[in-house]
């Protein structure tokens, strides 16, 4: 592929697609760049028909899936995990798969062959037989030892030769290199392969991150590798490399098997339920999702009420990293705002497995301050990224629930506010970043990041305004129209690429099957429908309704309730307590507040509804939490990361702060919220009243029957 080339002709592309409501197809079936493809007569029924912008983008995003392309493996229909095959910059993404593209790619068909996505490439024929393909390819998958272990497959598979293996190894250990060769020989060969840059040493020098590129392998040992390249000694270390493992991790399962939920239920909507080809692959589709219950439950940690991450069926042991001391920590899924939520929902609501790990998974909610200087409190991705916020799709009644829409709105305003504040045409994402080939989870909003390493943000991509369209299409659109020259100007005769680089004023040449594809099921959007046919089907609507229920009203300065402050330093306090409003001052060097207890025995739930508190503050108060306490004889253990609001309150003598929060069962059972003010070794001076401080909840799980 010549990227000059394609360069060149984007500028023409992005007048042409601006300017006209039709695109222009290169391929095969069109090889007359000048003959145009009327757009209006493909047909998305849930796209606005007025939304020639989000129909134009998905235009050419279906451009990925021409079969011209060859993106798809010949043997198991599965797609590839990228377009770029480029060995001599390291990048082989033709080569393997991964679960959550093999998901998005049989819910693309189920959809197509449902009448939700006419397109030039797929036939509702071609997509029935591609997804027949597909199912038998994971069926059998699925009872390949080498590839799957209680029913749940490896999250990466190779596809090359037309054989399906598992991933190459990632990290390896120094001390498999000292049981095979001898402490001095093993000591050496590690320390060569280091040398040579094949391995990037982690946790002081006990591991490596192994590195391939384009002079790594068998034919590139040279250099500080030379003393090593007589076999069979060459291959004995190769065989230590490039070892095959079979790693189950929970998310990329999850992802599978809610994407295949959502391919029944397309494949139950009346215009195709009754075909035969239909009723099999769904007959298929119920056996692989069923087949998964076991590995689900097996992952599920009573003891701590959570998932583990994932699990190496080989070495028996669940997926997480040595704390240095010799010990194993097992990696957890316990913080829920993350791309895994609404699959992760989805399997607990399947298998029948406790609410206790969504009860026990924390999260953050944070201010983002505005263009306008106002703050707006949102939940918090680890890294702020608008995947991880608002995930590849939603599907669990999410825009059904107050709550949960709120919240995503929300997110859907700051990403909109940010990039346009920045001049971003996308938003900001886990992709490829323009540095190189380096692909990065570090794309975000640090106002709205849980963590606080350094985040790019001038790598804006597409893929998420599939979903931000499901959310809210108009303001999508309109957004689409004020930045279409540079978003046209990613359109490729094989989809869009990944993003822009803003700091360069350069397209990301890159391209991933996961991104394309969700730009595309996104857009669509019909995700929602489709899992409630499903959810009905199986009759889980009851359950989740059960889930998202709203929590009790309560008025936390009444009567009934405690208020306690406090100090963690015996800094002097003022208290007091009347009618409707309290008071409390101190200078604090340490850490302080009022905690609000509700009577004993009591506890309540705070899910599914909107905090409010008025209030007064002689100072500008930045740090500032609100936490949540359950019940001493709570029956769950300590969550490792609990519920939190971040929170800032204003130098002013009549404010309120507004907070939604989402329908969890991580904020019921309650029986303690605390105001915390300052900080360790800090010096904070505090004069707060609060006026009202209320919770009320939504009126109900669902806005109207469903």
């Amino acid at each position: 592929m010549n990227r000059k080339a394609v360069r060149l002709t984007l500028p023409a592309m992005a007048l042409i697609l601006a300017g006209s409501g039709v695109m222009t197809l290169l391929s095969a079936d069109n090889p007359d760049a000048s003959q145009p493809f009327d757009n209006t007569s493909l047909k998305y029924p849930n796209v606005s028909p007025s939304h020639r912008h989000m129909r134009l983008l998905l235009d050419n995003a279906f451009e990925y899936v021409n079969p011209a392309h060859g993106i798809l493996d010949p043997v198991s229909g599965y797609p590839a995990e990228g377009w770029n095959q480029e060995p001599e910059n390291g990048l082989f993404l033709r080569s393997f798969t991964q679960l959550t593209a093999i998901g998005a790619w049989v819910e693309l068909l189920a959809n197509v062959a449902a009448g939700y996505a006419d397109n030039p490439y797929l036939s509702k024929d071609a997509a029935l037989s591609g997804l027949s393909r597909a199912v038998t390819a994971l069926l059998d998958d699925q009872r390949n030892p080498t590839l799957a272990a209680k029913g749940l497959l490896v999250n990466f598979l190779g596809l090359e030769d037309g054989v399906r293996t598992g991933p190459l190894l990632e990290t390896v250990e120094r001390r498999q290199f000292i049981e095979t060769f001898g402490d001095d020989e093993g000591t050496a060969i590690w320390s060569a392969i280091v040398a040579k840059g094949w391995l990037q040493e982690e946790d002081s020098g006990r591991k490596g991150s192994i590195r391939r590129g384009d002079r790594y392998g068998s034919a590139y040992f040279d250099g500080e590798l030379a003393p090593y390249s007589e076999e069979p000694l060459r291959s004995a270390i190769m065989r230590i490399l490039d070892q095959r493992v079979v790693t189950i991790i929970f998310g990329d399962n999850a992802n599978l098997a809610a994407a295949l939920a959502r391919s029944v239920g397309a494949l139950l909507r009346p215009e195709i339920r009754d075909d035969p080809r239909a009723a099999r692959s769904r007959e298929q589709i119920e056996r692989f999702i069923e087949a998964q219950g076991e590995g689900y439950s097996h992952l599920y940690d009573p003891a701590t009420a959570t998932f583990a991450f994932g699990w190496d069926p080989v070495a028996d042991r669940f997926v997480g990293w040595s704390d240095g001391r010799g010990n194993w920590v097992n990696g957890q899924m316990n913080y829920f705002i993350n791309e895994f939520r609404g699959p992760w929902t989805f399997a607990v609501l399947r298998y029948g497995l406790p609410t206790a790990s969504i009860r026990n998974a924390g999260f953050k909610i944070k201010p983002y301050r505005r263009e306008d200087g106002k703050d707006t409190y949102a939940p918090a991705a680890w890294d702020g990224s608008a995947f991880q916020l608002l995930g590849l799709s939603l599907f669990m009644e999410e825009l059904a629930n107050p709550g949960w829409r709120t919240s995503l709105e929300t997110l859907v305003d700051i990403e909109l506010d940010f990039s346009t504040k920045h001049g971003l045409p996308g938003f900001l994402s886990e992709s490829y970043s323009g540095k190189g080939t380096e692909y990065t989870g570090l794309i975000g909003i640090a106002d709205i990041a849980v963590t606080d390493k350094p985040l790019i943000t001038h790598s804006p991509s597409l893929y998420t305004l599939g979903v931000a369209y499901m959310i809210a299409p108009e303001r999508t659109e309109r957004f689409l129209q004020e930045h279409w020259p540079r978003v046209s100007g990613l359109f490729t005769p094989h989809g869009p690429w990944e993003g822009w680089n803003t700091s360069t004023n350069r397209v990301i040449p890159f391209q991933t099957t996961v991104h394309t594809l969700s730009l595309i099921l996104g857009g669509i959007n019909s995700a929602q429908e489709n899992m409630r046919r499903y959810l009905d089907a199986h009759n889980l609507d009851g359950p989740l309704e059960a889930l998202y229920e709203p929590g009790d009203r309560v008025d936390f300065l009444a009567e009934a309730n405690r208020i306690l402050p406090w100090t963690s330093d015996r800094s002097r306090i003022e208290f007091s307590r009347e009618a409707g409003i309290c008071r409390f001052s101190s200078h604090l060097t340490g850490v302080g507040g009022m905690a609000f207890v509700v009577p004993d025995d009591e506890t309540i739930s705070l899910s599914n509804g909107r905090l409010l508190i008025r209030y007064r503050s002689e100072q500008a108060l930045t740090d500032v939490s609100v936490s949540f306490k359950r019940a001493e004889d709570d029956p769950l253990p300590l969550p490792a990361f609990p519920v939190e609001i971040v929170a800032r309150f204003k130098q002013t003598q009549d404010d309120r702060i507004e907070i939604v929060l989402p329908a969890t069962p991580a904020l019921r059972g309650i029986e303690e919220i605390s105001l915390v003010f300052g900080s360790i070794g800090k010096e904070t001076p505090v004069d707060i009243s609060v006026m009202a401080f209320d919770f009320i909840p939504f009126p109900a799980a669902f806005d109207a029957p469903r």
